[in-house]
């Protein structure tokens, strides 16, 4: 493989000129414009940091929503085998 070095083509603001046939960015004909830029320490910093707020988010959500939920599924569960016990609900025996 060769390590082919290209011309470095600066288009000025206001210019809209570009050469199909060496163009390696796609262009949507009925939208606006989407730029690309890298992200320096800040901006890597800051989006790292709302991924996580918003999976820490997640993560108390779904936490707290258990530890709401087992305490009723155990209550639930134990009035259901304690109602056995005494032979009422629906799972008794038909004498």
């Amino acid at each position: 493989m060769k390590d082919e070095r290209q011309e470095i083509e600066i288009i000025p603001p206001g210019e809209d000129r570009y050469r199909e046939e060496t163009s390696r960015i796609w262009i949507s004909t009925n939208g606006g414009e989407i730029k690309f830029v890298k992200l320096g320490p800040f901006g890597a910093f800051m989006l790292a940091a709302g991924t996580l707020a918003l999976l820490g988010m997640g993560f108390f959500f779904l936490t707290s929503l258990f530890f709401i939920l087992a305490p009723i599924i155990a209550i639930l569960g134990a009035g259901a085998y304690l109602s056995g016990l005494v032979g009422m609900g629906p799972f008794k025996r038909l004498r």
